[in-house]
């Protein structure tokens, strides 16, 4: 029984030594592609998408657990994302009388930031270690819708074709976990926060839940948690 404690005291230094060796004192700069799951209602307007970031952890010069646990600082000096909108049909009754069609056209959504927030790697074995971080995400949204048909049922005569565009910000935090080994990452991220959109035209859908009262408004404030996969290296 002693041997096997020796043994494995023996072990866990080696392996504390290997990730310490592997963990930069400098830091380690990352680049990141992303595949982008829009969440609840955004998810509703919106398709999948992808993007990239690019940034760097900086380890803090202590360490917990003889080295297995490694405080520090991660920065995203920039990140973006692109996807695009979903079309939606809207049927409707004028006075009981006249049946409209509204379409909305899908559009696209790209947004760029940055991000910054503490972060702690964690050694789980040889060559292999696990980063956690929480991030401000400060973040600039881009949008275009390419527009918005009220077309009469009878005859789908166009009566009204409008587009817009909308910049807006959102204040976002992120909360993310990678595996890393060696050079290679991969993990996830969740993106929690909303936006308020603004096209100067009636072009977003709203309902109060009555199939005959959908109308059209300039502004929404919408949700925006992502879902992000990501695949990466350091360097």
């Amino acid at each position: 029984m002693k041997k096997l404690v020796l043994f494995g005291a023996a072990l866990l230094m080696l392996v504390t030594s290997n990730v310490k060796a592997q963990i930069s004192e400098s830091g380690q700069n990352y680049v990141k592609l992303q595949f982008v799951q829009p969440l609840g209602e955004y998810k509703d307007f919106y398709n999948s998408g992808i993007g990239v970031e690019f940034g760097r952890m900086f380890p803090l010069n202590f360490d917990i657990a003889d080295g297995m646990i490694i405080p520090g600082l991660d920065i995203t000096f920039i990140h973006t994302t692109i996807n695009t909108g979903k079309d939606h049909e809207y049927f409707t009754v004028n006075d009981g009388t006249d049946s409209y069609l509204f379409k909305t056209q899908g559009g696209l959504m790209w947004d760029l930031g940055v991000k910054l927030g503490p972060m702690v790697t964690v050694g789980i074995t040889d060559g292999l270690v696990a980063d956690f971080a929480i991030q401000y995400d400060p973040t600039v949204i881009f949008n275009f819708r390419k527009g918005v048909n009220s077309s009469a049922w009878e005859d789908q005569q166009i009566v009204d074709k409008k587009s817009g565009s909308s910049v807006s910000f959102a204040h976002r935090i992120g909360i993310k976990a990678d595996i890393r080994y060696t050079r290679w990452l991969f993990g996830l991220e969740f993106l929690l926060g909303s936006t308020s959109l603004h096209y100067n035209h009636d072009i977003i859908p709203y309902s109060k839940n009555a199939a005959n009262d959908v109308k059209f408004v300039k502004e929404k404030d919408m949700g925006i948690g992502t879902l992000l996969l990501n695949f990466g290296v350091t360097f």
